[in-house]
């Protein structure tokens, strides 16, 4: 049996494993072995993935002091969580320009005057494709982040969230500049007056995610068309809103949409009537390919939730039966789960399920 050891491995491989690995924990482990490894981290084409956590101020000063080695052109991302120990880093390590091939950035819950202070040097990041942020619950108004967010020059992928409630919104200027971003995830609470207002500064729109609550919606019919011709995506969140009404903005949207995901919270039953989809579909989403609906019914025991359990046969017209879009119903003892999905399902749409499950969402009191 041939014995190798593992400094007999080809730096490529090194390489390879490290893209798996946290940037700090690299530096920990291989900064200080020999010659080689030392080499190997200042490698122009090697780029970390950085997380920084202020949990423990010894593990944190420990990998700051590691990110502070680090050549700035090779950090290829940041995850920074907010504490008196980031903001005291973040205070004298400024994200600039000089990031070269920094690419994607998450934030935790930074307070509000440091989260936009960040922000406002970002526009500087000539490659920064991906931004996540996690607003502080102190932060009750996002138009800001909204605006700095869609200012960037080659965003790609823009993520917020937030548990609380939003105060005041509105940020349309007539001097108003349209986003580059592609995929947007809206991961709060959101009338669809606001998400129109988000929508209009963001054109080449591909695939989007949100989630909407009735209790403070305004009229849907009010809303202007929009047209997003490069939109074929859409996962929506539903929260104590009647079918009628939430439907009424996806006719809104004028776009070739592919993929339809819809997870509902209602006692609604017309969430389950099919002939409403199919029209819908035909009418308006001709081009759709896949159709996701969750609708989780809370039990009443008056029987009327039960009983609709044997008009699932409405599913079965040629309609479902030539897309081979299958019903489904889960019984348990406080509600049931309802839902139809496509016959074959890829890794993709079920890893994008399990981002948008109903139980993710926080009811609010109203």
């Amino acid at each position: 049996m041939v014995m190798t050891c593992i400094e007999n491995l080809s730096n490529e491989i090194f390489y390879e494993i490290f893209d798996y690995l946290d940037g700090c924990d690299i530096y920990k482990a291989f900064s200080n072995l020999n010659h080689r490894f030392e080499k190997c981290l200042q490698c122009s084409s090697l780029r970390f993935k950085i997380k920084l956590d202020s949990s423990s101020s010894k593990i944190f000063m420990n990998y700051s002091k590691q990110v502070r080695l680090m050549n700035k052109h090779q950090i290829l991302s940041l995850d920074l969580r907010s504490g008196l120990y980031i903001d005291e880093f973040l205070s004298t390590f400024i994200i600039n320009s000089s990031f070269n091939y920094l690419e994607s950035i998450t934030l935790h819950f930074m307070e509000e005057y440091f989260l936009l202070s960040l922000l406002h040097h970002f526009i500087y990041l000539p490659r920064l494709l991906s931004l996540n942020v996690h607003a502080d619950e102190t932060l009750t108004d996002l138009s800001d982040v909204y605006r700095l967010g869609f200012a960037l020059p080659i965003l790609k992928y823009f993520k917020i969230k937030s548990e609380d409630w939003i105060v005041s919104w509105p940020f349309a200027t007539t001097n108003q500049q349209f986003s580059t971003v592609k995929h947007l995830v809206i991961d709060h609470y959101c009338t669809f007056d606001h998400l129109a207002t988000i929508l209009s500064y963001t054109p080449h729109l591909c695939h989007l995610c949100f989630e909407h609550q009735s209790d403070h919606d305004s009229n849907v019919e009010i809303i202007l068309p929009i047209t997003l011709s490069n939109l074929t995506r859409i996962s929506l969140k539903i929260i104590r809103s009647d079918y009628d009404e939430v439907i009424k903005f996806p006719k809104k949207i004028s776009s070739k949409l592919k993929f339809l995901r819809l997870t509902s919270q209602s006692n609604d039953v017309i969430y389950l009537v099919s002939h409403l989809w199919e029209r819908l579909i035909l009418q308006h989403f001709p081009n759709l390919e896949k159709f996701y609906l969750k609708h989780f019914e809370s039990i009443v025991y008056d029987n009327r939730s039960r009983n609709y359990l044997w008009q699932g046969n409405q599913f079965t017209s040629s309609f479902w039966i030539e897309r081979q879009w299958i019903f489904h119903a889960e019984i348990y003892t406080d509600e049931i789960i309802y839902s139809i999905y496509p016959h074959k399902i890829t890794w993709y749409d079920s890893a994008e399920s399990e981002m948008n499950s109903m139980p993710s969402i926080e009811q609010k009191p109203i």
